[in-house]
């Protein structure tokens, strides 16, 4: 399967631009029924420029459970002077006709998630909950279900970066490693910066490492414990094995042994694997900490 990041998504009335004239129809008005986010933004606003898809993109994978408004700080100023807007992108949220929570600057998406969840409340939009479904699936080994759950998504909104990376994800865990690849070359550049997307590149760029007979490795570090590079070729047939932290541990001791070593190839495959695995996994926390005692 390949997912055609660029797909037009359906015409909806989740994201609308608004002028003063029309502010209180679509905001205070439009809050009653469910929270309205309000993006004020500026020309020639880079941090305006990075939030607005991935806001965008996070509320429509709401399926409608949440809308957002965008404001022209500068063409409607008398509406950020009233909501004393001090600086771009400022977002507000309405609900019930008044604002409740707000945020400055260009929050990651991680972040920015966990502040809309927070003013749907409950278990969230229908396509949070199944993406969280979807997850439980993979992490329990389902991979062809979790996959058609990721689809069944994509078909709902074709631009979700989670959902989308869940699909590579689960193309690897099936071993079709060179889907999950044509599915990541056919993204578009900007999409392959979003931290889920990002983080699947890494591990079909390290699907490989499974292929690698272990037993022939382990005799030639017993051999020569300075074998630098059988030490990294096992570090990453464990990894591929499902043994991320034996892997990443074998890598480490390369780090501590000689960080040099062909231009610092462990350590950078060990931020790789953090990528990969993602850096709120415990394992990476804990390796993460041991790297930074030998490093520093």
């Amino acid at each position: 399967m390949i997912v055609d990041a660029n797909a037009p998504i359906g015409a909806n009335d989740l994201i609308k631009d608004t002028t003063t004239e029309t502010f209180m129809a679509d905001v205070v008005d439009a809050s009653q029924d469910v929270p309205v986010l309000v993006d004020f933004w500026g020309p020639d606003c880079q941090p305006c420029e990075t939030l607005k898809p991935v806001l965008e993109s996070l509320v429509r994978s709401m399926n409608g459970a949440i809308k957002l408004v965008k404001v022209n700080a500068q063409e409607a100023q008398d509406i950020a002077m009233q909501m004393r807007v001090q600086s771009v992108p400022t977002v507000f949220c309405f609900k019930g006709g008044r604002p409740v929570d707000a945020f400055q600057g260009a929050l990651p998406e991680s972040e920015l998630r966990k502040f809309i969840e927070k003013q749907i409340g409950g278990g969230g939009s229908p396509i949070a909950q199944a993406l969280a479904h979807a997850k439980e699936l993979l992490d329990a080994g389902e991979a062809a279900n979790a996959q058609e759950v990721y689809v069944q998504i994509l078909e709902h909104d074709r631009s979700n970066p989670e959902a989308c990376a869940g699909v590579m994800r689960t193309h690897v865990a099936l071993g079709n490693v060179d889907s999950a690849r044509q599915i990541a070359d056919n993204l578009p550049d900007e999409l392959k910066k979003n931290e889920h997307i990002a983080s699947a590149i890494a591990m079909i760029d390290l699907a490989g490492a499974a292929d690698v007979d272990t037993s022939e490795l382990e005799a030639k570090l017993a051999a020569d414990p300075n074998d630098h590079q059988a030490r990294f070729d096992l570090g990453m047939a464990l990894y591929g094995a499902g043994q991320t932290e034996e892997g990443l541990l074998q890598l480490l001791e390369i780090v501590r042994k000689d960080r040099t070593w062909n231009e610092d190839a462990a350590r950078l495959q060990m931020l790789k694997i953090f990528e990969a695995v993602g850096l709120s996994d415990p394992t990476v926390i804990k390796i993460r900490k041991k790297l930074t005692t030998v490093l520093f």
